[in-house]
């Protein structure tokens, strides 16, 4: 006679399969729900839960046209644990305060966290007005000038599952809500190599953002600059300002094992 599952049990039961799924996805991207059932050893309902669990917090993406499960960054954001093994941080550090105090604003360190950017670290400058530090904040992808850099090196399966996920809203009277228009201005991003984001996530705010590309030429982070607008018209930004920037992230790229072709 088999002894009945107590309910806090079961609830352990299906935390340890969590992290077995998850587990297994980092040593195996992109697979089925087939290749899954076969390594874990559970239930098919009881698998459909808990990865619906894990995909509606942002831990496992799935690939609506391929029927692919992957790992989701989310879970590299507890508490940043993630950061003590990401050498990243640290080595942007002196890109931050060099861009930082030569042009006396605000500049961060964000990467993608599913359809959001989080912003990871920053060198903030000490004048009597400047931006809110945005460090650990959460922003969108479309309304941020970071979060357009990641959008840009999406590919296409990407991008359309970006729009059948999100609902574009508007933050400020600029923000880009038309989906026509947005990859439109994606492209230019993509093309021109910088993003600007001028008062679309806060009024009053204009922002500067260059891609940092990894060993495989992906986008590992962007370096943002933010200040008030009333102090950097959009000219500067993509003078000077942009130039220095693309240099920098360049800089850093390579420090990341990335060569350009």
């Amino acid at each position: 006679m088999h002894r009945k599952r107590k309910k806090k049990e079961y609830i352990v039961h299906n935390v340890d399969l969590a992290f077995d799924i998850l587990f297994f996805l980092a040593k195996n991207p992109n697979i089925t729900f087939e290749d899954i059932q076969s390594h874990i050893n559970s239930s098919s309902y009881q698998i459909e839960k808990i990865l619906e669990v894990l995909i509606n917090r942002g831990y496992i993406n799935y690939n609506h046209k391929k029927r692919t499960y992957s790992l989701g960054i989310k879970n590299f954001e507890v508490g940043y644990s993630y950061l003590s093994h990401v050498d990243i941080r640290n080595i942007a550090k002196p890109y931050l305060q060099h861009l930082g105090e030569k042009f006396q604003e605000n500049v961060y360190l964000a990467v993608r966290s599913g359809f959001e950017v989080v912003y990871i670290d920053s060198y903030e400058v000490n004048r009597p007005v400047v931006v809110k530090s945005r460090v650990g904040r959460l922003l969108p992808l479309y309304a941020s000038a970071s979060g357009k850099v990641h959008l840009a090196d999406m590919d296409e399966d990407e991008l359309e599952e970006f729009f059948k996920e999100e609902k574009l809203i508007p933050y400020t009277k600029n923000t880009i809500t038309d989906r026509d228009k947005l990859i439109e201005h994606i492209k230019e991003v993509k093309e021109k190599g910088f993003a600007i984001d001028d008062e679309e996530w806060e009024e009053e705010v204009r922002c500067l953002s260059v891609p940092v590309r990894d060993h495989t030429g992906k986008v590992a982070a962007a370096v943002t600059l933010s200040a008030p607008s009333w102090r950097i018209p959009s000219d500067q930004l993509i003078g000077e300002i942009k130039d220095e920037f693309i240099k920098k992230a360049d800089e850093l790229s390579q420090r990341l094992g990335y060569t350009k072709e």
